[in-house]
């Protein structure tokens, strides 16, 4: 079955991250209390949820959901979007006949819903591959869903979750367990981010 390319939603990105995702200009809303943040951070969360369900009724056998994974109310550190072009341009290599669904950057940050028809849990093992290659990728999370929205993770593979930013625990656990300083994991953010700082 033949699949239906889906509207790109326009952006707020840089020319070369456009260039990969072929997307524009939006205004986020500005933020006037600790309330409202929270509130629009998950109003934004919602959105992303129905653009996914968008792109999977595109009929691709494997989407991919690439968007960043950084802590605190500041999505778009110095850096960020460089790193989130760097791994565009990563995973056109490693899967030149995808389909962007979607390209977005919100409240959380860019990201970029692509339709991928090869096997889904070979996809995962790729997208795997691709958040190790460098340090800084453990800021990216490339999350692959099968046909009817059924999620393909580590687990499910028989991988390791991925480790704390920190130390070499299961992030899941140390975020949980508010393990380390918010300062010192903001201040490794930064560190990912140095190389991809102009």
């Amino acid at each position: 079955m033949r699949s239906t390319r889906l509207p790109v939603f326009r952006s707020r990105l840089s020319s070369r991250t456009r260039s990969l995702l072929s997307s524009s200009t939006v205004t986020a809303p500005s933020l006037t209390s600790s309330a409202r943040s929270s509130r629009n951070y998950l109003d934004a969360r919602d959105s992303r949820q129905d653009a996914l369900a968008q792109a999977l009724s595109a009929g691709h056998r494997a989407t991919l959901f690439m968007s960043l994974n950084i802590p605190g109310q500041e999505k778009t550190p110095p850096g960020a979007e460089a790193l989130f072009s760097w791994m565009l341009g990563e995973i056109a290599s490693v899967f030149p006949r995808r389909v962007v669904l979607i390209a977005a950057c919100d409240l959380l940050g860019p990201y970029s819903i692509l339709g991928i028809d090869g096997e889904p849990e070979s996809i995962k093992r790729r997208c795997v591959e691709l958040e190790a290659l460098r340090p800084s990728a453990r800021l990216v999370d490339l999350d692959v869903y099968a046909v009817g929205g059924v999620q393909v993770d580590r687990a499910a593979l028989g991988l390791p979750s991925r480790t704390c930013l920190l130390c070499n625990e299961r992030a899941v656990d140390c975020i949980r367990s508010k393990r380390h300083a918010f300062e010192q994991t903001i201040g490794k953010v930064h560190e990912l981010l140095a190389p991809f700082r102009a």
